[in-house]
């Protein structure tokens, strides 16, 4: 096996999320890393994640906070004409990004050095003027690049139709940190205001309660639901909260849909252990779900999981009948015969849950990351 300390490896990033940071170790334990991050202010926007000074879990790996102005990353510029053998980027989210990524491929190409893109994007369709205006880039980028990353299959087949070639193109699924914590969780039903959830059947969403993430579509669903024992617990906050329990109160549900807010991590373990089920009901809103790290999370938890088919993730984690099911999106009819189907069945839910942790075993661990961004360098090499 070849040594690959000694191979430069400069790693542009918009944000650096906490499920991200046991990948970037792992790669800074086999090469000579740099990380960049260009827009750590985004995890802020969006998760509420600080990203300043020193970051939690990424003692002793090389990286840099880069500051913003006006929507542009300073210092990476000069970055891009460094010391490194192969360049790791590629965005598109904004305009100052897309503005970024062209000219860092555009010098790694004057330079020849060879460039690996990252994206999750799938085949979602947006017809807004942005994406018309960037298709022509994207395409460009897309057919650049010495090889592409992508987390699944949609992806993969995404990127070929946009020119990228089969041979270049790999497979690097998305992995969730979560662990199995040393003691024992919590039983939620002895927390205040959740008592009444001892002996129901518990359907849960863990997201941000954006329109997006279409978690009305369960609500209306719990309302047809013939499993009158569910209860639909919905953990996370958002700008459409308030729509939603407007939602619950118009529709009579107030006994059996229950916000939670944002919650601690290990409340979080606890809601896992304790649901029976796990409910993913994206839609497509301009973009689909790219991935959606929850369905990681929820099978690491031996749980039945239902998504629909906007989650980019559902279609190589989710195994018809034997861990979960997948449905149209936008259908609650769809979602209501899923959720009662395993509810109604206690035998099939402990086997589905089963199955969920065997899937994540099996393909949706750090090492099947690192695997995938490894066959990547070693292709743009030639190793």
């Amino acid at each position: 096996m070849s040594d690959d300390s000694s191979t430069r490896i400069l790693f542009i990033h918009n944000t650096i999320m906490w499920y991200r940071i046991p990948f970037f170790r792992a790669l800074s334990d086999i090469y000579s890393m740099n990380y960049l991050f260009n827009h750590p202010d985004i995890s802020q926007t969006l998760y509420g994640v600080e990203t300043q000074g020193e970051i939690d879990g990424m003692e002793g790996v090389n990286y840099t906070l880069l500051t913003n102005h006006l929507g542009v990353a300073w210092g990476l510029t000069g970055a891009v004409w460094g010391d490194y053998q192969v360049l790791v980027g590629g965005s598109w989210d904004s305009i100052p990004e897309i503005m970024e990524s062209i000219y860092c491929f555009s010098v790694s190409w004057l330079r020849r050095k060879p460039v690996i893109l990252w994206r999750e994007d799938w085949g979602w369709e947006d017809e807004s003027l942005k994406s018309r205006l960037l298709k022509p880039f994207i395409k460009w980028m897309v057919q650049t690049a010495s090889a592409i990353v992508v987390p699944g299959t949609r992806h993969r087949e995404y990127f070929l139709d946009l020119g990228a070639k089969p041979e270049k193109t790999f497979i690097m699924p998305n992995v969730s940190n979560q662990t199995v914590q040393e003691h024992d969780p919590e039983d939620i039903t002895q927390w205040e205001g959740m008592e009444d959830l001892s002996g129901k059947r518990i359907v849960l969403y863990v997201g941000r309660l954006i329109e997006r993430k279409g978690v009305q579509y369960i609500i209306q669903a719990i309302k047809m639901s013939k499993s009158e024992d569910a209860v639909l617990l919905i953990v996370g906050s958002g700008e459409y909260e308030d729509e939603l329990k407007s939602m619950v109160r118009e529709l009579g549900l107030e006994n059996r849909v229950i916000f939670t807010g944002n919650v601690s991590q290990d409340e979080l373990v606890s809601y896992y252990f304790q649901s029976d089920l796990v409910v993913i009901p994206s839609i497509t809103l301009g973009i689909g779900d790219p991935w959606v790290l929850v369905l990681n999370e929820a099978m690491y938890y031996k749980k039945p999981v239902v998504a629909t088919d906007a989650v980019g993730a559902a279609s190589d984690m989710i195994i018809e009948g034997e861990n979960g099911f997948t449905v149209p999106e936008k259908d609650a009819s769809a979602l209501q015969e899923a959720i009662d189907r395993i509810m109604e069945d206690d035998d099939l839910r402990s086997k589905m849950g089963q199955r969920s942790f065997q899937i994540i075993q099996e393909g949706f661990c750090y090492p099947h990351m690192v695997e995938g961004f490894q066959k990547a360098v070693n292709y743009v090499l030639r190793k």
